[in-house]
């Protein structure tokens, strides 16, 4: 009999590992953090848990890792999403976000990193404001994040007029902050805080500040995080002043790299997409937020080429199955083959291949020996999905955030039977009705929509 800190049961295993099983009547064993057994239940005595959770109705799956996100954007919820294509990023965001201050920000961190847990996600990768909020709100929460500034050197309310105006000061400024928040968190909490650099989009950051960017990260050991080939504005105004396509231009600056997560790729060209393989960056594909804006990236010319890929909820729309299912969806219709994505190859993403774009996928996106034990149970108990059989569909097509009961992150239970453990949501829900007013009054101002 092994003494271990916490014992999982499980009706059905997902482990995401080799062949991609599913195991039924398991368990997952964890000790100091770590995953020391996943896979079939053994026998009775194997196992002496200080803690036991789980059981034959529960569904036991590598926690969601959200490969490019802002937690703290559902400020914008409900304001921006029927406006057509992308046109609300510049009049209405952009102008909203230089309105919001720390406050604001530290309690929108606060329901964002809640939020996230009690969707399914275990990990984020994060590019916004006031990172050392965020990073504060994960570390207490229990959420594991990689946490980059929004580093840029226009004024981003001015790009609705198309003035791309490069103002150092403020690069300077931006850059500052986001070298000092990496060198302040970056690894703090045994690892599970870490930190990028985030220069915002290819054309929001000068050629002299992308070098910058390049440089402090190499010297800090960390990765970037940006936004490229996202608009077609973006793509013009890259186009207008490098004569060549979003990503070539940063492979020319040499700021693409295997530790870069490009965002996007929605208006990427063959010649951009080669520079992304052919300097080993990685790509976060947002499949929730395509459809809303009316395109959809060239998924299978992005996979064709061997990058390596993860997905990601991009803002405000937080469930990992929704997610999901708008990736089925969208591919199999893009491609009018029903065949064109499975939702094993979904699930895949969602985990295995969002840890592996983040340099993670040694530590988690998978349950086995050795991995760090960041796991959720889904409730199979359930109207919507009974009867439940086991297949990757079952969770894919019919399971929501909400199913989500309990989330292990480090081997700590952050949440159990829909409660977070160290997070009071009331006085996060108290916080965000305390601004809401406020918000929408701005954000009208700027021509958000009313109804």
């Amino acid at each position: 009999m092994r003494e271990i800190d916490l014992l999982v049961r499980a009706g059905f295993l997902y482990p995401m590992t080799g062949e991609l099983p599913v195991l039924r009547d398991a368990e997952v064993a964890v000790d100091d953090g770590r995953i020391v057994h996943a896979g079939e239940r053994l026998p009775a005595g194997s196992w002496r848990a200080r803690r036991e959770i789980g059981g034959p109705t529960v569904a036991v799956l590598p926690g969601f890792v959200n490969a490019h996100t802002h937690a703290a954007s559902l400020v914008f919820r409900g304001r921006t999403d029927d406006v057509a294509g992308g046109s609300a990023l510049y009049d209405v965001a952009f102008r909203m976000e230089k309105t919001i201050g720390r406050e604001e920000w530290r309690d929108l961190a606060w329901a964002g990193a809640a939020e996230m847990i009690r969707s399914g996600f275990t990990t984020v990768n994060d590019l916004w404001y006031a990172p050392d909020l965020l990073a504060e709100a994960c570390a207490a929460s229990g959420l594991r994040a990689q946490i980059a500034n929004k580093v840029f050197d226009v004024a981003l309310d001015r790009l609705a007029l198309d003035d791309y105006t490069h103002q150092p000061a403020i690069g300077e400024q931006r850059l500052r902050e986001g070298v000092d928040f990496a060198e302040r968190w970056h690894g703090r909490e045994g690892g599970r805080i870490q930190a990028r650099l985030g220069p915002h989009a290819s054309d929001t950051c000068s050629p002299a500040l992308h070098r910058q960017l390049r440089a402090e990260a190499d010297r800090l050991k960390v990765g970037l995080h940006v936004h490229t080939a996202q608009s077609r504005r973006e793509v013009a105004e890259i186009r207008r002043a490098q004569d060549r396509g979003p990503l070539e231009y940063l492979r020319d600056l040499g700021v693409l790299a295997p530790d870069v997560v490009v965002a996007h790729l929605s208006f990427a060209t063959d010649a951009d997409l080669d520079a992304v393989a052919a300097t080993g960056a990685t790509y976060a594909h947002t499949p929730t937020i395509y459809p809303r804006r009316g395109w959809y990236p060239r998924f299978d010319a992005i996979v064709r080429r061997g990058i390596a890929t993860g997905f990601a909820t991009d803002w405000m729309q937080n469930d990992p199955f929704e997610m999901m299912r708008n990736a089925v969806n969208a591919l199999r219709l893009v491609a009018g083959d029903a065949g064109a994505i499975s939702c094993r190859e979904a699930l895949w993403y969602a985990t295995v291949g969002a840890a592996r774009i983040m340099g993670l996928e040694h530590e988690i996106g998978t349950l086995a020996p050795g991995r760090k034990a960041d796991l959720v149970l889904v409730e199979l108990d359930r109207s919507h999905l009974q009867p439940f059989y086991g297949d990757y569909a079952a969770l894919v097509f019919y399971a929501r955030a909400d199913d989500v009961v309990a989330s292990v992150i480090d081997g700590r239970v952050v949440m159990e039977q829909r409660r977070l453990a160290a997070v009071d949501e009331a006085q996060i829900q108290r916080a965000l009705r305390r601004h809401a007013a406020s918000w929408q009054q701005r954000l009208v101002g700027l021509g958000a929509l009313r109804q």
